[in-house]
């Protein structure tokens, strides 16, 4: 008998160093023990949805468990290599994005491009008869003939837009010259055009009437391109936010983009009230460029969330529970995947993450769990107004 209780010590000491063991994360202790039923949920095989290589065609087709939405006709773009853009997409086309850290579904939130012609020197565009020489026809992203060559002959700015945003993005890559070919100018802030393959740039600005232009003038400490080179330009656009959405075009006035929605409903992922769902997923935001809480599922009526609270911490809450779990101080960058994974369970609730920088954790609580209704909605990677902010889904498990 003493023998048998020293092995199921060195269990129970084993199990507690586990990512399932006891443990204090965010400053609630995880009460799961060996002896503690936490219930199960009835069999089945797994619900399942994996982003893999989308095919010629660059859509996915989703599962009839999931309900893919978007509610604009506007067309639309993604970006489905390092350098290489899809334009095109239709309404209810789901996109895959790769940005060259994987394949995934882009969900992305609502985002306007303000800039009345996101063609380079375009209407409504301003210059003079010192700007860069601007010749329409050139390659774009895309693999078409959609580009502007914007030509300096040294020390030149090409025509310029004043959009009052806070980023700016657009593609560039280098034609002639050596070097920095240029400088993507949003105000006073500027980045480098220093590659001869397409890469969308981006740049950032507080001022209140930026100017967007690409220049070979010196600006900040950067000084000025005196030998001629040669740019070709596509895809400009201001926003209001902290990182770049994908490429929406415009021709004459500023584009709303309306949010991706992805939900099911509960009778069919989760009949019982009760479940288990894994999601692995990359945001298109650095854990520092959140600014509003992330709903990774959430359901119908506001009655419970799986949150990625801004300022790096993952909550799992239901409304009028005082003891809500929370796992702090995570930290990741752009595009890094992220495999998050709730437990809703009749006895234990539970929550998990590993892929971050920092922060890796789970936290669990023993006791009773009322079932949600089957009635209800589920919504994933955002509410029924869409993703709070963009991501990529790259896995999605429900047992």
């Amino acid at each position: 008998m003493r023998a048998w209780k020293a092995k199921r010590a060195l269990w129970v000491a084993a199990v507690g160093t586990s990512s399932f063991g006891c443990q204090i994360v965010g400053g609630l202790p995880s009460e799961l023990t060996l002896d503690d039923d936490p219930g199960s949920l009835p069999p089945r095989d797994p619900l399942v949805w994996e982003a893999t290589e989308p095919g010629p065609e660059m859509v996915y087709t989703m599962p009839d468990w999931l309900d893919y939405i978007n509610r604009t006709d506007t067309p639309r773009t993604s970006q489905i290599g390092p350098n290489t853009l899809r334009i095109g997409y239709q309404k209810h086309e789901a996109r895959p994005r790769n940005v060259g850290t994987g394949w995934g579904l882009a969900m992305e939130t609502e985002r306007t491009n303000l800039i009345p012609n996101s063609t380079w020197g375009g209407a409504g565009w301003m210059g003079d008869d010192k700007s860069m020489a601007a010749v329409p026809g050139a390659l774009d992203p895309a693999g078409g003939q959609e580009g502007v060559a914007l030509i300096s002959f040294g020390n030149q700015s090409s025509s310029w837009a004043l959009v009052q945003g806070k980023i700016a993005s657009a593609w560039f890559m280098g034609a002639q010259g050596d070097g920095t070919f240029a400088y993507f100018a949003y105000g006073n802030a500027f980045v480098p055009v220093s590659d001869t393959v397409w890469k969308r740039y981006e740049v950032g600005t507080s001022e209140e009437g930026p100017t967007l232009r690409l220049t070979t003038g010196a600006i900040g400490a950067s000084p000025a391109i005196l030998q001629e080179t040669s740019v070709n330009a596509y895809g400009a656009q201001v926003e209001v936010g902290t990182y770049p959405s994908s490429f929406i075009p415009t021709t004459g006035a500023p584009v709303l983009r309306e949010a991706d929605l992805l939900n099911a409903e509960m009778e069919t992922v989760a009949p019982s009230g009760y479940f288990d769902v894994t999601i692995r997923y990359a945001p298109h935001y650095a854990q520092s460029e959140q600014t509003v809480d992330h709903d990774l599922v959430a359901l119908e009526d506001d009655s419970t969330f799986f949150r990625m609270k801004a300022g790096g911490t993952l909550t799992l809450l239901k409304v009028g529970s005082p003891d809500n779990l929370r796992i702090e101080g995570l930290d990741w960058s752009r595009d890094q995947e992220l495999e998050v994974r709730v437990q809703y369970l009749p006895n234990r609730r539970l929550i998990s993450i590993k892929g971050a920088t920092k922060g890796d954790a789970t936290v669990s609580k023993l006791g009773p769990v009322e079932p949600v209704g089957k009635d209800k909605t589920v919504w994933l990677l955002g509410d029924n107004d869409g993703p709070q902010e963009s991501v990529d889904l790259r896995y999605i498990e429900v047992r």
